[in-house]
């Protein structure tokens, strides 16, 4: 089914925590995409330690995402019409191109930038969709996920963040589910995961592909929405996987 996507239904916009909604005009490529309000849609990233205080934004609190749009006009955008993350309804397959990836193993590399610990990625490793090439420039998690599919909300999301030669940006989203099954990647990764603010782990001998977390189905939910944290930029190229990955609960 690698080349199945969901054309769905999309309302996007983010008008305060709960988002009311109106219908957004359908120009996300050979397909309708939209999304319900949820309240569920926003929480921190896994690891967060405490905001940087020399940063005016966060997750929670007056620094949160009902007024971010409000604290600079480079968040703007936070109140726009195609705002992420959307809970995902009326899903119905679509014969689209097959995701395909493109990652290679390198060295892990993981940054704790005192909002959220993010895998980085060197160049070299990327996504073809619809014909259009995006580079992998890194990843990161959020506990619990910030997509919905028909008002289900997984234990845990996977982000892995791309952008092309022109500055288009692509996430594919991985919907991750709680369980006993080990993953070696996702073990690396917490195993060495940096605790305190600006801290980085490089481990030239600890190799990870993200290949490995990823779903043996590779069907997708498509639409076109925006970065969930300030900018929120639009025309963000959002590819949710349909699979959802069990992991081990210890995780």
């Amino acid at each position: 089914m690698s080349g199945v996507g969901s054309a769905v239904v999309t309302l996007p916009v983010r008008e305060s925590l709960l988002r009311t909604s109106r219908v957004v005009s359908a120009a996300l490529t050979a397909i309708i995409a939209a999304s319900v309000p949820t309240a569920h849609a926003w929480h921190p990233i896994f690891g967060v330690t405490e905001p940087d205080q020399s940063i005016p934004w966060s997750y929670l609190g007056d620094q949160g995402p009902e007024n971010w749009a409000n604290m600079s006009p480079d968040f703007a955008a936070c109140k726009g019409e195609r705002q992420s993350p959307v809970d995902l309804r009326g899903g119905q397959p679509v014969q689209f191109s097959p995701l395909s990836f493109h990652y290679r193993s390198n060295p892990l590399s993981v940054l704790n930038d005192g909002r959220s610990v993010r895998v980085e990625y060197p160049p070299g490793s990327y996504l073809v969709a619809g014909g259009r090439e995006y580079e992998l420039t890194g990843f990161h998690f959020h506990v619990p996920a910030e997509h919905l599919v028909n008002g289900y909300q997984a234990d845990m999301e996977l982000q892995l963040e791309h952008r092309d030669r022109q500055g288009r940006m692509a996430v594919v989203s991985v919907l991750m589910q709680a369980g006993r099954r080990m993953n070696s990647t996702l073990s690396r990764i917490w195993e060495h995961m940096p605790g305190g603010r600006n801290q980085r782990f490089y481990g030239r001998q600890t190799g990870i592909n993200p290949v490995f977390l990823l779903p043996n189905d590779r069907s997708y939910f498509t639409y076109v929405g925006s970065l969930t944290e300030p900018p929120c930029t639009e025309g963000v190229d959002w590819f949710v996987l349909t699979e959802p990955v069990e992991v081990d609960a210890s995780y």
